[in-house]
């Protein structure tokens, strides 16, 4: 970890032999995650301001103490079923690099810790990083959003 700003962890793909926190989440009928450090907040539901042009995936934008933050419906990016019907939807905001993302969820599952050793690969050409024993997908915010969400694009 050489080289980080005190108090931010290394990546998921970097972390030889550590655990992990990850902030899991659902999105329709599966459960995904992200790497706690990379998250800032989690709001509740939220009413974006329509961007035009945007993609289909970006809702719009909403201002999160005085900065513009661009707001992602996942089940638009991922296979999604139907949300479990205790659903409640919420915006996770997190970080890719030094932009802010929104990551409309269809609910929370909590903050999982897993261990190398519970992790298996992701298929190849996804975005997802790797699988834990309880079919939770740990997801590549980069390789999934690129330069979209980061606003050098043309998704935002």
């Amino acid at each position: 970890m050489h080289g980080r700003r005190p108090g931010v962890a290394a990546p998921v793909s970097e972390r030889g032999g550590q655990s992990v926190d990850v902030c899991a989440f659902w999105v329709g009928d599966a459960v995904y995650g992200i790497d706690v450090a990379r998250v800032d907040e989690i709001l509740p539901r939220v009413v974006p301001l329509p961007v035009a042009d945007a993609p289909p995936h970006v809702e719009g934008v909403v201002h999160v103490h005085g900065t513009a933050v661009p707001i992602v419906d996942l089940r638009r990016l991922l296979p999604a079923g139907p949300p479990p019907r205790t659903a409640k939807p919420k915006v996770i905001l997190a970080r890719i690099g030094r932009r802010r993302v929104g990551l409309r969820v269809d609910g929370m599952a909590g903050v999982r810790r897993y261990t190398e050793a519970e992790l298996r690969p992701g298929p190849t050409a996804s975005a997802v990083l790797a699988v834990a024993a309880d079919d939770c997908r740990l997801l590549d915010l980069r390789g999934l959003l690129g330069n979209r969400a980061a606003g050098r694009g043309p998704g935002l």
